[in-house]
C-alpha cells in the first residue's frame, strides 16, 4: 500500500473510559501496524498519538468508530515527524485511580447484594420459625385423637 507517512493526534470522547477502550485502540493500532500509543486523559477522553500511511491511519480512525459508533474521534494531524513507539501500545498514565474506580463500583454491587442476602436471612429466620410454629401444631393434631379418647374414659 502506497500512501504519505502522517503523524495524527486524536481526542476520543463519550463513554470510553472504564470501558477497556484503550484496549480496543491499541488492538486496532497494532492490527493496521501503527506506531503510536494511546492514554487516558484527566479530562475523561482518550487521547491517541499514531504514525502510519495516510490510507491505513483513516482505516483505523473508521475501525474505531465502527467498533464504538457513540464516540466522538476529533483528529490533528502532526506535520513535525516524531518519534512514536511501534508496535502500538498503551500508556499507563492514571491507572491507580481507573483501579479505585473499578474498585468503588465493585464495592457498590457487593454492598447491595449483601443487603440483599441480609433481606433473604431475615425473611428465611421469619419462614422458620412460622414452620416450627406450624409443626407444634401438627404434633399437637396428630396426638388429639388419643387425648380426645382419654377425654372420653374420664
Amino acid at each position: 500500500m502506497s500512501g504519505v507517512m502522517k503523524n495524527i493526534y486524536a481526542t476520543i470522547t463519550d463513554h470510553v473510559q472504564m470501558a477497556g477502550y484503550r484496549e480496543i485502540v491499541e488492538a486496532h493500532g497494532r492490527a493496521r501496524g501503527l506506531a503510536g500509543f494511546v492514554f487516558n486523559d484527566v479530562d475523561g477522553s482518550v487521547k491517541i498519538m499514531a504514525r502510519g500511511l495516510e490510507p491505513v491511519l483513516t482505516e483505523f480512525i473508521q475501525d474505531l468508530r465502527s467498533d464504538r459508533p457513540d464516540t466522538i474521534i476529533e483528529t490533528i494531524e502532526i506535520m513535525e515527524d516524531i518519534s512514536l513507539p511501534s508496535p502500538f501500545g498503551k500508556i499507563a498514565v492514571d491507572d491507580i485511580r481507573e483501579y479505585m474506580a473499578r474498585f468503588d463500583k465493585g464495592i457498590d454491587i457487593l454492598t447491595e447484594h449483601t443487603r440483599l442476602l441480609s433481606e433473604n436471612n431475615s425473611f428465611l429466620y421469619g419462614m422458620n420459625n412460622k414452620l416450627d410454629m406450624l409443626d407444634g401444631i401438627s404434633n399437637k393434631l396428630d396426638t388429639l385423637p388419643e387425648r380426645i379418647a382419654e377425654a372420653m374414659k374420664r
